[in-house]
């Protein structure tokens, strides 16, 4: 029986399109910028999209709820939607986003 596998990953909202970023840049604060987790599948595809949360600018410094309001509970949110799917953590790296899940894949 295969699997599939779904990571979750931190990414700037802003990225997503040429308007979001705009939007994003224009209604943001100095300095900072609109996070969000996602999930993604092994061929990069974005299965689950966890809501917006404002922190620094990516590639810095990691974000952390004290710089970052929100981001916990979009994180918690996130992690309901992805376990009532069926996914099972399987592996954490080294920040407190980095997981790892899988479940069984669906009959072809």
């Amino acid at each position: 029986m295969s699997e599939e596998r779904l990571r979750i990953e931190l990414e700037d909202a802003a990225s997503a399109s040429w308007w979001a970023r705009i939007l994003y840049t224009l209604s943001s604060q100095y300095g900072s910028t609109q996070l969000r987790f996602v999930g993604k599948s092994d061929d990069g595809s974005t299965l689950y999209r966890g809501e917006t949360f404002p922190g620094p600018p990516l590639n810095r410094t990691p974000p952390r709820e004290g710089w970052a309001p929100g981001m916990e509970e979009c994180l918690r949110r996130l992690r309901s939607e992805i376990d009532g799917d069926g996914w099972v953590e399987t592996g954490r790296g080294e920040q407190p986003w980095q997981i790892s899940y899988t479940r069984p894949a669906a009959p072809a």
